[in-house]
């Protein structure tokens, strides 16, 4: 999944692009919209991990700061690990020391037409995330099934769960992997402390990977995962998983 993030002062604006948004792009996205630099807002930059493609209006009526200025503080911040998108109403709006200093994807004339010119750029933004997880993605979880030795990708585990009355754990891979499950002997207590913060421990049985979640339920004590997955876990563990992916 992509965090997009959209901050423009057009409320209008923001409630049009992101309904095209959602029923154009077609892979797993995430989208948060702003009208302004607000605390909701430094919030986001300061404490959401996530690679995010953030489109921002240039020319944004902000008491505080405008697009550029919350683009250098992403910049200074997150470095450069996000993608950025600006929005502007000037056709020559393109000046080389923004270039230089932010590296923005694109900048695309506001218009009522310009939903073709993002959809590209944001493709492009995807693209770039992806290829940097995949050159920066090196975590490795390594296991033993029936004595055949498996290094598996953190990103293709979806959940690992053990079996009740057992000490055989389930760990559930991504369906293009060539083994879609696989069975080992171990506690889910020691496969945690090899993981990395992408995991997160949802009960005593269950560890699963936020990359993959899809709902998350304390009422119902349920977790819901891509590809149809549905786990129990804890009010506690779910509330408390809610709160880190805000």
């Amino acid at each position: 999944m992509i965090n997009i993030v959209l901050c423009d002062d057009s409320t209008e604006f923001c409630n049009r692009i992101t309904k095209l948004l959602k029923e154009r792009i077609e892979f797993d996205k995430k989208i948060y919209l702003f009208n302004k630099y607000d605390d909701r807002f430094k919030d986001y930059i300061e404490n959401n991990a996530k690679q995010t493609i953030f489109i921002l209006d240039i020319d944004l009526k902000n008491k505080d700061t405008d697009g550029y200025g919350i683009a250098k503080k992403i910049r200074k911040l997150r470095n450069y690990d996000d993608e950025i998108i600006f929005l502007t109403n000037y056709t020559n709006m393109s000046p080389s020391i923004i270039k230089h200093k932010i590296q923005p994807i694109d900048f695309i004339i506001k218009s009522d037409y310009c939903i073709n010119d993002l959809l590209t750029a944001i493709k492009k933004g995807k693209e770039e995330i992806e290829l940097r997880e995949e050159e920066t993605d090196t975590g490795v979880l390594i296991v033993y099934e029936n004595k055949a030795l498996y290094k598996l990708r953190y990103k293709h585990i979806i959940y690992i769960n053990l079996l009740e009355n057992s000490r055989s754990v389930l760990i559930k891979m991504h369906p293009t992997h060539i083994k879609n499950e696989l069975y080992i002997v171990s506690s889910i207590n020691s496969i945690m402390k090899k993981l990395d913060k992408r995991f997160f421990q949802i009960s005593r049985t269950s560890i699963i990977n936020k990359d993959y979640l899809d709902f998350a339920d304390p009422y119902e004590k349920r977790v819901g995962l891509k590809y149809n997955h549905i786990l129990e876990g804890s009010e506690e563990r779910i509330r408390e998983l809610l709160k880190w992916i805000k």
